[in-house]
């Protein structure tokens, strides 16, 4: 696992120990970035289930304004924190939580600092997250109104075509896993 492109272009990234992880290849890596290609130049970037923190690295290493990493897991934030460290980011380009997703997105959103691109990647063995914290991200407003949600599923997993304010606007195959995209809806100024 490295980082595929930008300033920190090469660098080798460490895993979490443990089966909770699956670490997001670097083929899949390449393939999201390159359909935001245009959009994480000078964006914010909010990595959900973290992991290994490879997805929001990236996004640091070309050149996102700030980027979150949230993940429960201690190993994780370790390995994160390693990550971050071994790529030389100055330390004001990001800031890394350990809590509870369902806890982090509502004190995100009273920041009221939305994000150009969210990344979500849950634990495959825990099923029943998807559609929770699906619906959780949302009641918030961390998503810009041209921004753009990832989540990446098992390839047969099935999501709706919205979640209330999120609407799906494509679903990829990239191997064993599918990324299901969404964008915030047009609302009129009256709703």
């Amino acid at each position: 696992m490295r980082v595929i492109s930008g300033k920190a272009r090469g660098k080798k990234l460490i895993a979490p120990q443990g089966m909770h992880t699956r670490p997001v290849t670097d083929q899949i890596k390449e393939a999201i970035f390159n359909s935001w290609q245009f959009k994480v130049n000078g964006c914010r970037f909010l990595d959900c289930f973290a992991g290994s923190g490879s997805m929001g690295i990236e996004a640091i290493s070309r050149n996102a304004s700030y980027t979150v990493f949230i993940d429960n897991d201690k190993n994780a934030i370790q390995t994160i924190q390693t990550n971050l460290k071994g790529c030389h980011f100055d330390s004001e380009l990001y800031s890394v939580i350990q809590d509870d997703i369902f806890q982090v997105l509502p004190a995100l959103d009273s920041k009221k600092q939305p994000f150009d691109i969210i990344y979500l990647d849950p634990p495959y063995t825990v099923d029943e997250i998807f559609i929770p914290v699906m619906e959780a991200m949302a009641k918030t407003h961390l998503l810009k109104e041209d921004g753009i949600l990832a989540i990446r599923t098992k390839k047969e997993k099935e999501l709706p075509n919205s979640f209330s304010s999120l609407e799906k606007i494509k679903q990829k195959k990239y191997g064993i896993s599918m990324v299901h995209y969404y964008q915030r809806k047009e609302t009129n100024e009256n709703d």
